[in-house]
């Protein structure tokens, strides 16, 4: 039997993993006291950077990143509208 290590966060009670699960995977949680921390904002990784962390840290950053960026889209709708996009819907319409 293969294991594999996935990471990832729990959020409202529910384990948010940092990749995809096969389908059918059996899994083992393992609950961890550290919370995952992205770096401050005066220190930014560069991708090369951030490629040569241990897995398991640039998981914990890409992770804390994630868990940010949710209570973002969360809290501001203009980032989930779909304004963006209002001048290629009303282009739709003269095609026909």
């Amino acid at each position: 039997m293969m294991t594999n290590i996935v990471t990832g966060i729990v959020t409202n009670g529910v384990v948010i993993p940092t990749s995809a699960l096969p389908e059918g995977a059996l899994v083992d949680v393992c609950v961890r006291s550290a919370t995952p921390t992205a770096p401050s904002a005066m220190q930014k990784l560069t991708a090369s950077e951030l490629r040569k962390l241990p897995r398991e840290k640039r998981e914990a950053i890409l992770v804390a990143g994630a868990a940010a960026a949710e209570e973002l889209y969360r809290t501001d709708k203009d980032l989930t509208g779909f304004d963006a996009f209002s001048e290629e819907l009303d282009d739709d319409s003269d095609e026909g």
